[in-house]
């Protein structure tokens, strides 16, 4: 009779070997599904049209207007898809087209509204760190304090470039692209 510590002793060095070998061909499995599918998970949505490149430039007289959000809608309304952008330092926005999870830089061609947004920022608010460190009291009054300045102050957009039923902001985009430049000074 073979001895039981010799055998158990054996029995780990055997399955060594076996794990290695299951490993190596799940790793080789799943780089070989990685290549046939590919890295991003998402496909483009058999319905996702063409794109061509479309900017829309903000500014206020010579200022640009950093951080302004630029949705447009599509005028013939069709396609389940969204474009928008948001203005960099200079007032800039690259637009792209969403279609659930798939997201494509340019716009397709058509007529399309467009509507500005922008956030407005009091002159004393403060960073949320700050605010944080406030006791409750302080928050409640800083709150006020904002909210009060903020009624105050003119809205950064003019109203009627917010709403796609009100806005007179048209953008045409072909095939060889599309932009438009908006100076709010001429809506104020």
């Amino acid at each position: 009779m073979k001895n039981p510590l010799v055998v158990a002793t054996l029995l780990p060095s055997l399955h060594f070997p076996l794990v290695v070998m299951k490993t190596s061909i799940n790793l080789i499995l799943g780089l070989f599904l990685l290549s046939v599918i590919g890295c991003s998970g998402t496909r483009v949505p058999s319905d996702f049209p063409k794109t061509f490149p479309a900017t829309v430039t903000v500014k206020e007289g010579e200022t640009p207007l950093a951080d302004t959000m630029i949705l447009l809608y599509n005028q013939e309304a069709r396609g389940s898809w969204a474009c928008s952008g948001n203005t960099d330092a200079n007032g800039k926005a690259e637009l792209v087209t969403n279609q659930g999870s798939h997201m494509a830089k340019g716009v397709p061609a058509g007529s399309y509204k467009v509507t500005l947004s922008k956030t407005s920022k009091a002159p004393s608010e403060r960073s949320a760190d700050e605010v944080a460190a406030m006791s409750y009291d302080e928050q409640i009054a800083y709150n006020q304090r904002i909210s009060t300045e903020l009624a105050k102050m003119p809205p950064p957009i003019p109203r009627t470039l917010t709403h796609p039923k009100e806005t007179p902001l048209t953008l045409e985009v072909t095939d060889s692209g599309g932009e438009l430049v908006v100076d709010l000074s001429q809506y104020k």
